[in-house]
């Protein structure tokens, strides 16, 4: 009995002991971790005064401010196709030397909206030999709205972005008349170019109007070698009118008249003998609308699209094709 009292002492006693020890190393742990917490630097997070914004692409085709007057006027030489080509954003498919056809993110028409001033218009080519951009020109235009991805939701479903050509209009800017003539040429491909503007404009009303003619020869590729099929002829009018209801309401209208002929496309087995659109819309615009609603503006447009595709110039098809459409 007795050994078994003093083993069971012993067990006890050194249970007791253990106890201690945990019970101290315990302590030791917490007094380390607190002195070792209240060593560690504290660090003062600093919110940044400078916030992200998203810089969204705009090319620049003309301009009224005054400081930039010797680029208002539109250089006759430029076509739509070399604007949106300096875009970082844009990458053109060149079939010919006329109706460059842009992509985004790689992504071609079928997946992108092109809209002319918001209003969504559809080419009539299969082939994609009659892009929006060659139903407009230049003159036409103020600057165009590029937008990757679905950040170009705005102006309709798309998954590769959006590109909007926006007309160029007055806005009710009291300069009276103003007119001018625009005429250039190139030597490479016999290049003609002329046209001219007349505008009207004061603080009820505005009214600009457009006209512009291109036609090209072949051109002449490096070392002399002449790319047959690579000629066009095309010319376009445009009109614009506004008339300010009141301070916030706005009537708007605009028309535009687009015919090529004879446009050749060497990269393809056929050329173009017509392409030809009429595009008009009719809106409203509103600064102040219902409640919260500001800056409102109702369109309606229409558009026709006439394009006919042969081959009749090409010296060697076995099968003739004429494609209306």
């Amino acid at each position: 009995m007795k050994t078994e009292y003093s083993i069971g002492l012993h067990h006890s006693i050194i249970g007791a002991i253990k106890g201690k020890k945990i019970v101290f190393a315990v302590l030791l742990s917490i007094i380390f971790h607190w002195q070792s917490a209240a060593q560690e630097p504290k660090v003062v997070l600093v919110t940044d005064s400078i916030l992200p914004v998203h810089l969204e692409e705009v090319i620049v085709i003309s301009s009224y401010n005054k400081a930039l007057e010797h680029k208002s006027h539109h250089k006759p030489l430029s076509t739509l196709d070399e604007y949106l080509e300096s875009s970082k954003k844009v990458n053109m498919i060149k079939r010919g030397a006329y109706a460059w056809e842009p992509v985004l993110n790689d992504m071609s028409s079928e997946r992108l909206s092109v809209t002319i001033d918001g209003m969504r218009v559809f080419g009539a080519c299969t082939d994609k030999m009659d892009p929006i951009t060659s139903y407009v020109d230049v003159s036409n235009l103020s600057d165009v709205h590029v937008a990757s991805g679905q950040q170009g939701a705005e102006q309709g479903a798309t998954i590769g972005g959006a590109i909007d050509l926006r007309l160029e209009k007055s806005n009710f800017i009291p300069k009276g008349w103003v007119g001018s003539v625009e005429t250039g040429g190139e030597t490479n491909n016999e290049a003609q170019i002329i046209g001219g503007e007349l505008n009207y404009s004061d603080e009820a009303f505005y009214i600009d109007t457009d006209i512009i003619y291109r036609k090209a020869e072949n051109y002449t590729a490096g070392g002399g070698e002449e790319v047959a099929f690579s000629q066009f002829e095309k010319y376009n009018i445009s009109a614009n009118a506004g008339y300010k209801v009141s301070d916030d309401q706005q009537l708007l209208a605009s028309f535009i008249y687009d015919e090529a002929r004879d446009v050749g496309y060497p990269a393809l087995p056929m050329d173009v003998s017509l392409a030809r659109a009429f595009i008009g819309s009719i809106s409203w615009k509103q600064s102040n609308f219902i409640g919260d609603l500001k800056n409102w503006e109702t369109k309606l447009y229409a558009n026709s699209i006439t394009h006919i595709m042969d081959d009749s110039q090409r010296p060697d098809v076995p099968i003739r094709m004429d494609m209306p459409g």
